[in-house]
């Protein structure tokens, strides 16, 4: 069975900064609803008695985790020298914590460590703005 990649490597060569957020929070919400819908299917009970569940390897979809870093690294590289550059940058911090909400929704709530992170960074971003 093949494996599908959210997001699609071909959609993400040509854009810029603000499209590629656009396009990685799209993709984060098709990814967790094939992870909830992979859960549900598998979301009987065991032989046992006890909750089956789906475990990776019946989920045959994955996230392509190197351009959300990269972008993550991306941003955080930005120069905060005006006002005008932390609230731009604030912006872009702001819809990754979106993406990262997403994916936490996907069945991974680790990833509200790095949601928290961000958005700390982004109030103080924020606050160095005004």
């Amino acid at each position: 069975m093949p494996i599908i990649f959210y997001p699609q490597d071909d959609e993400l060569e040509s854009a810029n900064t603000d499209e590629r957020l656009e396009i990685l929070l799209t993709s984060a919400e098709r990814y967790k609803a094939a992870v909830l819908d992979t859960a549900v299917k598998y979301g009987g009970t065991s032989s046992t008695g006890a909750k089956a569940g789906a475990v990776p390897r019946d989920i045959p979809m994955t996230f392509n985790w190197e351009y959300l870093s990269g972008l993550l690294r991306q941003i955080r590289e930005l120069p905060e020298g005006a006002p005008s550059d932390r609230l731009a940058k604030a912006a872009k911090l702001e819809k990754l914590v979106g993406i990262y909400e997403v994916l936490r929704g996907a069945r991974m709530p680790k990833l509200e460590a790095v949601r928290l992170a961000l958005m700390n960074e982004l109030t103080q971003i924020r606050g160095n703005a005004s």
